[in-house]
């Protein structure tokens, strides 16, 4: 591992754990809770502090770990020997190794960094328990951010007696806790997950990389990026509303950029002679992702719930108009003068979108949606915010 000096400077020192982040196996995994933890690192030094699980381990070390440190901004991850076992005994064994894990890292950080002057929890409940451990060992306080949709009424997995109370217990010790959005506190909150400090914080938008730029094209493009679950994402309607659209227009086309499987919509591209009007990306970040926004005229995201909706956000980035479902988060970002919100599953009201879409997207003023992501969703404008709330939570040590 790198040895790195502590900072001479007085800003915070976070430790930050999280249960979903980007690693060599699993590059996306997260990248939102990386995106919140670049941007805190312009009012903060951050150490990230993440194990993962590796089914094809083969090292004969415990552990192996990687470091990227960069100023203010350590990303330390804890690779160790995954559990085929998804039953009660796999869960136990994992468990315990993620929790030697927490502690043998935390114990070498510490070393190298010193003790941190606050934790900062993402995705409960098991990143939880290195932050509890801190604070009751060195009265260290923590916040918690949740993303995960597992609260909202649409995805209802939040279950378990025991899961439910540990839970609780966990916000109840936080210092504050922060949601990409008010449905979503509320959605905790209606599960009894009291805090008496909740914050909105959105999701973060690198505005540097995610930015307009004029792309000539010979058809209208329509994007959509996600990872074509179903479930959510709802990518089925969507492929039924392009097949309707074929059939009143042909000037079209529907970008997908994905990082999931998509050979179970093969077949009905084929059946009904969609090969022209579809086109898979596969998965793209960085550069080639802002090219697909680019080349865009609008983005459509039909999703039967959501937190929030980053690729909302790095659309608007770009300059770009959107149609989104009237759902969670998506509430708190889109309106009148970035885009048009339609009913989950309602697919009439989505085609008629599309078609108001593909005339008028020219009307929409692409500099003014720019600026909107500038100002509530970049890098400065979200880690001013956790500034703020680290400070505060500091103040009431």
């Amino acid at each position: 591992m790198i040895k790195t000096n502590k900072m001479e400077s007085k800003i915070p020192l976070v430790f930050l754990f999280s249960a979903w982040y980007p690693t060599e196996l699993k590059p996306l995994l997260g990248n939102f809770v990386q995106n919140h933890a670049k941007a805190i690192s312009k009012f903060a030094q951050v150490v990230v502090i993440h194990p993962y699980e590796d089914t094809e381990y083969a090292q004969k070390q415990e552990f192996t770990f990687d470091a990227i440190i960069r100023k203010n901004f350590a990303e330390i991850g804890i690779r160790y020997k995954g559990i085929r076992n998804k039953g009660y005994f796999g869960k136990l064994i994992r468990f315990f190794r993620v929790r030697k894990a927490y502690k043998k890292m935390i114990q070498l950080e510490i070393e190298q960094f010193g003790k941190p002057d606050i934790c900062h929890v993402n995705i409960l409940t098991r990143a939880s328990f290195p932050a509890l451990w801190l604070k009751r060992k060195y009265k260290i306080p923590f916040i918690i951010t949740e993303h995960w949709t597992r609260y909202l009424p649409e995805d209802n997995s939040f279950k378990g007696f025991f899961r439910k109370k540990i839970t609780q217990y966990v916000v109840k010790q936080a210092a504050a806790v922060t949601t990409v959005s008010s449905q979503l506190k509320e959605a905790m909150q209606s599960h009894r997950l009291h805090n008496a400090n909740y914050h909105i914080v959105p999701n973060v938008v690198d505005t540097a990389l995610f930015q307009p730029s004029i792309v000539e094209k010979k058809k209208k493009n329509i994007l959509h990026v996600s990872s074509l679950d179903d479930r959510q994402k709802n990518f089925s309607g969507i492929l039924r509303i392009i097949n309707n659209l074929a059939k009143k227009r042909t000037d079209f086309v529907l970008n997908v950029v994905h990082d999931r499987d998509n050979s179970a919509y093969i077949p009905f591209i084929e059946e009904n002679n969609l090969q022209d009007f579809v086109v898979f990306h596969g998965q793209k970040s960085g550069k080639e992702l802002v090219k697909h926004f680019n080349e865009a005229d609008f983005f459509v995201l039909f999703s039967n719930f959501e937190t929030q909706g980053l690729v909302l956000m790095e659309s608007f980035a770009c300059g770009k108009p959107v149609i989104a479902t009237r759902t969670g988060g998506v509430l708190d970002i889109v309106n009148q003068s970035n885009g048009i919100l339609v009913t989950p599953k309602n697919e009439d009201e989505l085609l008629d979108s599309i078609l108001y879409m593909l005339a008028h997207h020219q009307d929409y003023d692409s500099v003014a949606i720019h600026n909107y992501a500038v100002e509530n969703f970049s890098e400065n404008a979200v880690g001013k915010m956790f500034f703020e709330i680290y400070q505060s939570s500091l103040n009431c040590k």
